[in-house]
């Protein structure tokens, strides 16, 4: 199944910064500020950019506490020795057998045992990009509640500007698509933060959906009837999604008012700004997080010991 395309799904995604913010640069800093802003040479300049890499930490570290909220087991700690990676490096399952076991948001993100359904790319500066500006902090005396003696140092912010980038999830269960919404509703809400310093005020940004496209690929593709159309999951599309323990069938049927184009091969709907009706496949994702059942957990009650 990895192997092929069935179905995509395509988020436009604006980041709106709404107070200080740092991304921190992973190069020590000969002069300057002790923290500076990770820069990229773009357009015949230098720029400050969201990487994907951070946006992608961000949004799993977010999905993880939704799905610990409905289930515990439903989230593995990615950095523990009981994650599923880790188990996977182990035993070195077949892919499909490592998707099987696997916890509801490796399934999604990934491990080392199989690639992530999401991809985020870099975020962008729209328009003129920000201009960082200089802050000073100081380290605090655990004892006194007073500055350190010699813990002042100095770091970049920016504290305006918008970022678009898009996320792109491939060969997707209607269940991880409905988790995506959810992670979308709190960036819209702006209950995410991005970067360092996010218990001291720095990160508060507002994510704001411009446009999102579904694309299904082959002769499964639904189309339109009667102003409704019927999403599938890959449980709907593939014929050996039983191999992987996907929901199957996997489809739900949504009002839909645009257009539908097709090549072929590639059959298209968008949903311009927020109109994506994520509501619709809401219960997908509660419902498969409260039944989930974790099949590692006697491999992750031994790897406590």
């Amino acid at each position: 199944m990895f192997k092929q395309l069935v179905n995509e799904c395509l988020v436009d995604l604006h980041i709106k910064v709404e107070g200080p913010v740092l991304i921190k640069s992973g190069l020590a800093q000969v002069s300057g500020p002790d923290m500076a802003w990770v820069r990229v040479f773009r357009n015949g300049r230098e720029e400050v950019y969201l990487p994907g890499s951070s946006l992608k930490g961000v949004l799993r570290s977010h999905a993880e506490r939704i799905a610990r909220t409905l289930n515990p087991g439903a989230a593995c700690d990615p950095f523990a020795d009981t994650s599923c990676g880790r188990i996977f490096d182990k035993k070195k399952p077949e892919t499909a057998q490592a998707y099987q076991d696997a916890c509801l948001i490796c399934k999604l993100f990934g491990c080392t045992g199989f690639a992530g359904r999401l991809a985020t790319t870099d975020a962008y500066a729209v328009g003129t990009p920000p201009e960082p500006v200089q802050r000073d902090g100081v380290g605090i005396d655990r004892f006194s509640g007073g500055a350190a003696h010699g813990a002042k140092f100095e770091l970049e912010v920016i504290t305006e500007g918008t970022f678009e980038t898009m996320l792109h999830l491939r060969n997707f269960e209607l269940w991880q698509l409905a988790l995506l919404g959810f992670v979308l509703q709190d960036f819209s809400d702006g209950l995410i933060r991005i970067g360092m310093g996010k218990s001291r005020g720095l990160g508060k940004v507002c994510g704001e959906v411009q446009k999102t496209r579904i694309d299904f690929l082959g002769p499964k593709a639904p189309q339109v009837v009667n102003g409704q159309l019927t999403l599938r999951g890959v449980g709907s599309l593939f014929d050996g999604a039983g191999d992987y323990g996907m929901v199957s069938p996997d489809e739900v049927t949504v009002p839909y008012d645009g257009e539908v184009s097709s090549n072929g091969l590639r059959t298209s709907v968008v949903f311009p700004a927020q109109t994506f009706p994520w509501s619709a496949i809401a219960d997908r994702w509660v419902q498969r997080a409260t039944d989930f059942t974790d099949l590692l957990a006697s491999e992750r009650q031994g790897g406590r010991r």
